[in-house]
């Protein structure tokens, strides 16, 4: 529902190495839903992260705190519990983690009513949640499971999985940063070329809160030109982002999962599967010059729009899930969807046509 302070501290330079990265589960003593979380939630999380990553997963005793790792990054994974019953002793424990640099997600289990209905404090979450992450520089997972034989409101190991990798490993492909002066001269002659869109961009998400957790961890921006693509870098807040915040890349293998660009920090996380849409769109002779990725909590989970859900969760960062993407605008005949749990796609040509798109679709009423 919120993110962790210290991963904006992380300028993204490189990609990080499995030994440079530390994960640890604490589970809650006072919850009865601690062994439960631990089988079906983090242990096939972290398999799965094993299996594709090669990452390891340590218990830590519930009150001791992970010594400080300033060379590295050091997650951790706690619950489950009640955010909005929270005792001031677990805030403070929570707060301790996050003060040594851990970046920390919580599996939450909200109690469900006797009928397996939300019950009505569960409205508060909403904005007493995000508020409570703030406070403690940590984040809830967003519990979009309803669990009714355990009579909770949670989150599943995919959930895990994926936050686990956002705040660590976070791009899934393999970059390759060119310094050919040539490739520099593009990305400052686009630099210069998109400029006072992207500072119409940044308007437009502030204007209209286009993000979920944090400006700077949530949605992407891709501009698409014959043969290269100017993106934003990967934890780029939004609501403020100049051109300076963008990278170009020059090449891309679907193959070996790898990148080419150019610039100080990495590309978005989400570059793979919008470098793919854009190749695939372009294949059929309908590349838009603009894909926007951005998250908007009542679109996204609300009830409006249930139509342009995708049917299934796509796991981004991958170049394959451009192609399910692709499949997504040609099913539904639009120019925009909603990824499950997850944010919404929209591609067009122009600043000005995602604004119209923001005030006809995004604003309620619009």
């Amino acid at each position: 529902m919120t993110s962790t302070g210290n991963l904006q501290a992380n300028d993204y330079r490189y990609k990080r190495d499995v030994t440079e990265l530390r994960y640890f589960y604490v589970l809650n003593p006072a919850s009865p839903h601690r062994g439960w979380a631990l089988r079906e939630l983090i242990q096939p999380a972290f398999r799965a992260l094993h299996a594709e990553y090669g990452v390891t997963v340590q218990p830590l005793a519930y009150g001791a705190v992970p010594e400080p790792r300033p060379d590295g990054v050091t997650y951790v994974i706690y619950g489950p519990t009640n955010p909005l019953t929270m005792p001031v002793d677990e805030q403070g424990y929570l707060a301790a983690l996050a003060a040594t640099g851990a970046r920390t997600n919580i599996i939450s289990a909200y109690p469900l009513s006797e009928t397996n209905e939300d019950r009505p404090d569960y409205a508060m979450a909403a904005t007493w949640v995000p508020e409570l992450c703030d406070l403690l520089d940590v984040n809830a997972i967003f519990p979009d499971e309803v669990d009714l034989s355990r009579g909770i409101r949670t989150n599943t190991w995919q959930d895990v999985y994926v936050n686990a990798i956002g705040e660590t490993i976070r791009v899934k492909y393999q970059p390759t940063q060119s310094v050919d002066p040539g490739d520099r001269a593009v990305l400052h002659r686009l630099r210069q070329e998109h400029d006072a869109e992207i500072v119409e961009l940044a308007r437009v998400h502030r204007d209209h809160h286009l993000w979920q957790r944090k400006p700077y961890t949530d949605g992407s921006i891709m501009f698409t030109h014959d043969g290269h693509w100017f993106a934003s870098q990967t934890v780029t807040d939004k609501s403020r982002m100049t051109a300076d915040d963008f990278d170009l890349i020059t090449s891309f293998d679907e193959g070996t999962a790898g990148l080419t660009y150019t610039g100080p920090r990495l590309p978005s996380s989400d570059a793979p599967e919008f470098l793919m849409l854009s190749s695939v769109l372009g294949m059929h002779g309908r590349r838009p010059r603009l894909i926007v990725h951005f998250h908007h909590r009542e679109l996204t989970r609300g009830a409006r729009y249930r139509e342009l859900v995708t049917d299934a969760r796509i796991e981004g960062g991958r170049f394959s899930a451009g192609r399910l993407f692709y499949r997504e605008l040609c099913q539904k005949q639009t120019d925009w969807f909603i990824i499950r749990e997850h944010g919404m796609v929209w591609t067009g040509d122009s600043v000005a046509q995602f604004e119209e798109f923001v005030h006809r679709v995004v604003v309620p009423g619009g």
